[in-house]
């Protein structure tokens, strides 16, 4: 048994012996297949840039909103939330791949809003770098409530509601900014054209732009009074008058009535847009004529201005005439055929081709030439010749 044991060791000895006689660059070796771990990495997106709200399409109950991608390619999704109050946050928008622009509704207007965008890969599921774009965006204002006002003459007071953290713009009927100062809450327009219909608007603004228009007031300013009512011609048995319209357009309307003296009524004539008026079927006498306007009749509220007055009459009855004639002279007396109350009386004399050879002045009973009943003497005149006499009678103004 020993000496087995010993050849093999000799054996052993003789391999080393052996192996070393050669080098190891003189050994070569051969390389394995390579064995692969593959793992699939997703970069994260970057954080949209240039949140931005177009405050063109934005309004009192929409916010508009747009971004940037801010260099991410396609494939990358975008989640949009808003908050009230910066801390409890609603999802709008959830990862909505290459979606860059959202218009959020249902808001209440002139009111801030929160809002913040996050980018996600195209991993499975997809994965954010947690930063957020922030920005914050005011809604326009909700349309305000139309004005009201109120006329006296032709002033109108325009009145309206402003809403806090708002500036009101006043427009009129053609949409002409007039000119008002912060915190106002009435114009007072003066001087107008009378009974004319006025329309007025308000808009609400703040920093993202203005309010849808209030819907229009129309106001109507009054008629005035008419002016310069006169005798334009009369008869023993008629007026003509007219008045001015003092301003009025040619719509409105006038009335005229006429009264005796002491105030019984005799006539009235119907709502017209004519500037005359005729009075007839009259006594000889005085009168009083008035004259009143009224918006016209597109004019919801119609309104009648006070009446003018004018003490007037008719052509008196022609006096009776008689004369007393001598060679140089003819006395002349005349004899009224109405009552004389304030009528003024006048004799003319004349060839008998009509030209005037004297004339007295205009007199009533008991004045002037007329002291003593209405008597006069034209003296001096050529012996047989012919005259004519004219006894003439009017009121006086």
């Amino acid at each position: 048994m020993r000496s087995v044991v010993i050849v093999k060791k000799g054996r052993q000895m003789a391999i080393l012996t052996l192996l070393g006689c050669f080098s190891f660059a003189q050994l070569s070796f051969a390389a394995s297949a390579v064995s692969t771990t593959t793992v699939n990495v997703v970069t994260l997106a970057k954080t949209p840039s240039n949140l931005t709200l177009d405050t063109e399409a934005a309004t009192d109950t929409s916010l508009p909103l747009l971004w940037d991608a801010n260099g991410n390619p396609s494939n990358t999704g975008y989640t949009l939330e808003m908050s009230e109050d910066q801390t409890d946050w609603t999802v709008v928008q959830d990862k909505g791949i290459d979606d860059m622009e959202e218009t959020v509704i249902g808001l209440a207007g002139n009111k801030m809003y929160y809002f913040r965008v996050s980018s996600y890969n195209q991993d499975s599921p997809p994965r954010t770098n947690g930063e957020y774009l922030t920005g914050q965006f005011l809604t326009k204002p909700a349309k305000p409530p139309a004005p009201t006002g109120s006329v006296d003459g032709q002033t109108i007071t325009v009145n309206w509601g402003n809403e806090p953290g708002t500036t009101t713009k006043l427009f009129d009927g053609k949409d002409q900014q007039l000119t008002i100062d912060d915190g106002d809450t009435n114009k007072i327009l003066a001087d107008l054209t009378p009974d004319t219909a006025y329309e007025f608007y308000i808009v609400h603004s703040n920093t993202t732009g203005d309010s849808v228009p209030s819907d229009k007031v129309k106001i109507w300013t009054d008629a005035k009074d008419p002016a310069n009512l006169r005798v334009t011609a009369s008869t023993e048995t008629s007026l003509a008058i007219a008045i001015d319209a003092n301003g009025n357009p040619s719509t409105s309307q006038y009335k005229y009535r006429i009264t005796t003296i002491d105030g019984t009524a005799i006539d009235e004539s119907d709502w017209t847009t004519d500037l005359t008026y005729n009075f007839s079927s009259l006594s000889p006498g005085r009168y009083k004529v008035y004259a009143k306007a009224r918006n016209n009749t597109q004019n919801p509220n119609v309104k009648e201005t006070a009446e003018i007055e004018l003490v007037t009459g008719t052509v008196p009855a022609a006096p009776s005439v008689e004369t007393v004639p001598t060679e140089d002279s003819i006395t002349v007396t005349l004899t009224p055929n109405s009552d004389s109350t304030n009528v003024e009386f006048r004799i003319v004399l004349q060839d008998e081709n009509g030209q005037e050879v004297a004339v007295t002045d205009w007199a009533q009973q008991g004045t002037g030439w007329a002291a003593s009943e209405l008597t006069y003497t034209f003296t001096g005149l050529q012996p047989n010749r012919k005259y004519k006499v004219l006894g003439e009678a009017r009121y006086a103004e």
